[in-house]
């Protein structure tokens, strides 16, 4: 066969900037090329007319014909605002155009990740996923943050999604400081510790290394992941080198927060209103003579403003057969409460070696050290954490130190500004490797026939240090019969998983059909160890846990193996306007009640594009699909965790527990269908996607009360059924793009219901590890036939009793709607994220706590009305969790080349951002910040709000520099 070299440039169409790491490919054959950093490429083809394809991400494919006696091709590429030219995840290893894809993927790249500095992944796709409702535990800095993807997928399982980064399974465990010790928030009517403002892992990665975001949301779409992917499948793809002379990228931002909103606290006019929340007249008189002074508590605690900052540096580049990406990262996120901050390192290191012709190898690495100091917040039995504390302190007390010495307060036993002050440490130390080695093997590589072999291995493994001090010099350690205490709790994570795949492509000659057949297996291993330990009545200025007197130390382990096989087969047919998929995933573990029995999660998918599209829309596409993916077990669910901490008249003994596990316990099945269009306008200047979707779970894990001679109160088993159902819109429209001005709209809209269908056991409350506190301050209620999601209380009635309980509200929203405003006028841009959650309802315990304590703003006449009908009336407490959050803006500037190319740099951009500037809330409510967990990350038993950390706003400076 005759050869040629045809060489050519590919450039943007709108601005005319070299596109690097484009693939050009002659149409029909095995042969394609990369573009350089110049944008530049260079390819041997047949004699005669050919045709190539030219695909970038972020740009519209085309198609050129070269002519036979032509050697030079320059192509210029439209902008793919809309990512419909992405390539998503539709298997374990193996992807398919967005185009063709039947399952609603959502995407976001790395322009969308940046705009505003983010304390963590989830945060940063806010608003950017149809169908997902991401939001914060409480306002404290360091994350914390729950996603939830298509509403209600379990009771008492596990409910965050699975994470895989570059193909490691990676753990977003939230392992608790036990600061219940100090605050005793588990010692009421709720035992759950996890009341505690806890962070999930998943706020270690370094949001910048991030190229690519994909949220499998469907049961199709997520049974790939099978009995792990029930609540969804967030899998991340970090940023590689790209051919060419490498490119440096260094970036500064500096910035602040402050304090945004204030709950406000009663003005006292003299010493006769004082008198009525402060028992002590005298000294009431003494503050109050000529009139109450007026101390604003919340300011003087959260009113810092300390210097945050980020410095970033990242370098890729490499030749044909090496390609490299490093990176680091130090970063710091200063809280508005003395002592409070986040502070992050890291490192990443991805290489892409082709070793052969047939052979790729790629190996990525990452070591990551976070800082988290989240200060004393959330529920609290004794009084001592800041806006307990607060609540009971009355607007006229003088908390500030005196001459370095922080005054007693008189109302309550505790000093917030002290306990801020003098509780130092309380950090939460974690440092993180995250590894993994991919292998890719062509075995066959014909015009036809292509097959691959794809190995992939990984670890993540973290230790985590919480350690905590309340020296015995706080006001409420010096009441205690052992003053002062040291925690100090030691974990280690370590997860392992591999898995194998052959991948075999078949393209006849004729071009008729693509088909993918897909197999492999699976394997993960993880294993996580937890070690409190609690010091008491400590050596004055010591802090070590052998200087107390009293220690007390504790231990669990948990370990899991899991083991999985599937099977997938793909056609894209009909000139690519029909694609049809169907696959299977079978899974065993060892939290099953049996360890080697295998559950099978089937699917099957397909969708269709008319040929001519439909009426004004040139690509237009019906899909459908539907599939199972499973909810495994928690670690002990299917056995009695003995108690070997006890003994019987000084013997050593063994403790059985409340709660018996299940020998036969199973994972949750939940079955999933999903329908909708996906249609682009004819000129490509707007796009519309519509789905429609309704899941059951069934076999839920469930607990049920025992009969009292089993010597245990209840045991974990499977039963049950609930359903949620939910439309999912996302509209994107370009109404100008010039090479001077673009302008790109989209909003992304989200409606969800949840109901239980089934249960076998009597109506229950969710109490622990969460739900709530009964009754009389509100609850989450599982009944047949009724929302998951509703919440009962006390209503008064003219019974003996004077009330009864009954459904009050309901915490799930009516709707979520986020809008994105991008506009590019020359040099500038202005970038704007906002997102309105109408709806849904939630309990206010700090208001209730403020009430008791008579410093509520509208006290005495309005708390005191409240307070009248307090164990009879909950709804006094249960406000609306409507909100309206401007969570993003950014206006940069793009410096001319001649202001920066002295420096040796290539480009160069500034800009000013916030997070959060406005935030409009319901008309009923008048707590912190309605984005509110008191038990952290929760299936059901969200917008539960009890002294949480308090709402701040932040404000940044970037300058960006490229070399």
């Amino acid at each position: 066969m005759v050869v040629r070299t045809i060489t050519g440039r590919v450039t943007s169409a709108l601005t005319g900037d070299p596109v690097v790491g484009a693939s050009v490919s002659v149409v029909g054959t095995q042969t394609t090329a990369e573009t350089s950093d110049k944008g530049e490429f260079s390819l041997s083809a047949p004699d005669g007319a050919i045709t190539l394809l030219v695909r970038s991400v972020g740009y519209k494919r085309r198609t050129v014909a070269v002519g036979a006696d032509q050697n030079r091709v320059d192509v210029k590429l439209e902008p793919d605002v809309f990512n419909l030219e992405a390539v998503v995840i539709t298997g374990q290893a193996t992807s398919v155009e967005k185009r063709f894809a039947p399952n609603a993927v959502a995407t976001v790249g790395a322009g969308d990740l940046s705009r505003v500095p983010v304390p963590s992944v989830e945060t940063a796709i806010q608003g950017k996923v149809p169908g997902a409702v991401i939001q914060q535990n409480s306002g404290a800095p360091g994350g914390g943050i729950q996603v939830k993807l298509r509403g209600v997928s379990t009771l008492n399982g596990l409910s965050s999604p699975l994470y895989v980064v570059d193909g490691v399974i990676m753990s977003d465990v939230a392992i608790t400081n036990n600061q219940q010790v100090v605050t005793l928030s588990n010692s009421g009517s709720n035992p759950s510790p996890l009341q505690q403002n806890q962070v999930n892992r998943i706020a270690d990665l370094n949001p910048y290394d991030i190229d690519n975001i994909e949220v499998l949301k469907g049961g199709s779409a997520a049974a790939i992941y099978g009995s792990k992917a029930a609540n969804g499948v967030v899998v991340i793809t970090t940023k590689r080198g790209q051919l060419g002379v490498p490119h440096y990228t260094v970036t500064q931002r500096f910035g602040f927060s402050e304090l945004s909103h204030e709950l406000g606290s009663r003005a006292f006019r003299d010493s006769a209103d004082a008198v009525t929340v402060f028992a002590d007249s005298a000294r009431a008189g003494q503050i109050c003579s000529g009139g109450c002074p007026f101390f604003d508590h919340e300011r003087e605690l959260g009113g810092r403003k300390d210097l945050s900052y980020e410095s970033a540096v990242d370098v890729g580049g490499g030749s044909e057969n090496t390609r490299y990406y490093f990176s680091g990262l130090t970063t710091k996120d200063a809280g508005i409460i003395q002592n409070t901050g986040y502070w992050k390192q890291s490192i990443r290191a991805n290489i892409d070696q082709r070793l052969s012709s047939r052979l790729n190898l790629s190996l990525n690495t990452n070591f990551v050290h976070t800082l988290a100091r989240r200060g004393l917040t959330n529920n609290d039995n004794a009084f001592v954490s800041y806006y307990m504390a607060l609540g009971f302190t009355p607007s006229f007390i003088d908390l500030r130190p005196l001459n370095g010495v922080y005054r007693t307060n008189p109302a309550v036993g505790s000093n917030p500004l002290q306990t801020a002050a003098l509780m130092n440490p309380n950090d939460e130390d974690v440092d993180r490797f995250v590894g993994s080695v991919k292998a890719a093997f062509d075995i066959v590589t014909r015009p036809e026939h292509h097959l691959q072999f794809v190995g992939l291995g990984g670890v993540d493994r973290f230790t985590q240090q919480d350690a905590l001090l309340f020296p015995p010099e706080l006001q409420f350690e010096q009441t205690s019969g052992q003053p002062g205490v040291s925690l100090l709790t030691n974990a280690d994570n370590h997860n392992a998983n591999w898995n194998t795949n052959l991948v075999y492509s078949y393209r006849p000659a004729s071009g008729a059909l693509v088909a993918t057949t897909s197999a492999g297996l699976q394997y993960e291993d993880r294993e996580l160890g937890v070690t409190p330990i609690v010091s008491r009545n400590l050596i004055a200025g010591q802090q070590n846990v052998n200087a107390g007197t009293s220690i007390n130390v504790s231990q669990r382990r948990e370990r899991a193996k899991d083991y999985g096989f599937y099977g997938q087969q793909e056609v894209l047919t009909l000139q690519g306007r029909l694609f049809l998929s169907a696959g299977f995933r079978a899974d065993r573990s060892s939290n099953n009640g049996d360890p080697d029995h295998y559950f099978l999660y089937p699917k099957a998918a397909g969708s269709y594009r008319p040929p001519s599209g439909v009426g004004p829309f040139g690509d237009f596409k019906v899909r459908l699909a539907w599939g199972q993916s499973g909810n495994q077990p928690l670690y002990g669910m299917k056995f009695a965790e003995l108690d070997a901490t006890q003994n019987i008249g000084g013997l050593p003994g063994l403790v059985v527990p409340g709660a018996v596990g299940d020998a036969a316990i199973k994972p949750e099945r939940q079955t999933e269908i999903e329908g909708g269009i996906d249609a682009t306008l004819a000129d490509g200047r707007a796009t519309f996607e519509a789905t429609l979707y309704q899941k059951s779970v069934s076999d839920l894990l469930l607990l049920r009360t025992l009969a009292p001679s089993t010597g245990f109160r209840s045991q974990f088993f499977n039963g049950g059924k609930l359903r949620d159902r939910g439309i999912e819109l996302s509209v994107g429209v370009i109404p100008v793009q010039r090479p001077d001005v673009s302008w790109l709209l989209r909003s992304v809209f989200f409606s969800n219901s949840s109901r239980i269908v089934q249960l076998p056991v009597p109506a229950f409350a969710l109490t622990s590890p969460s739900g709530g506190f009964g009754t009389n301050l509100g609850q989450f209620l599982i009944q047949e036939g009724q929302s998951t999601t509703q919440i009962w209380g006390n209503v008064p009635d003219a019974s003996t009793l004077g009330f009864h309980a009954e459904r009050i509200g309901d915490a799930n929203p009516d709707f979520l709607w986020s809008f994105v405003n991008d506009l590019t006028v020359k040099r500038f841009n202005v970038h704007a994220l906002a997102e309105w959650q109408h709806g849904g309802d939630l309990i206010n315990l700090t208001k209730l706590i403020w009430d008791f304590g008579g410093t509520t703003i509208d006290c005495p006449t309005a708390c005191n009305q409240r307070l009248a009908g307090f164990g009879k009336d909950t709804r006094a407490w249960l406000e609306s969790a409507t909100y309206f959050k401007l969570r993003e803006v950014t206006l940069s500037y793009t410096l001319p080349t001649r202001f920066v190319e002295w420096t040796g740099a290539r480009d160069a951009r500034a800009s000013v951002s916030g997070r959060n500037l406005i935030v409009v809330t319901g008309s009923t409510y008048t707590g912190m910040d309605p984005e509110v967990s008191n038990f952290g990350i929760q299936p059901v038993a969200r917008n539960i709000e009890v002294a949480q950390y308090p709402r701040s706003r932040s404000f940044w400076f970037t300058l960006s520099v490229g070399f």
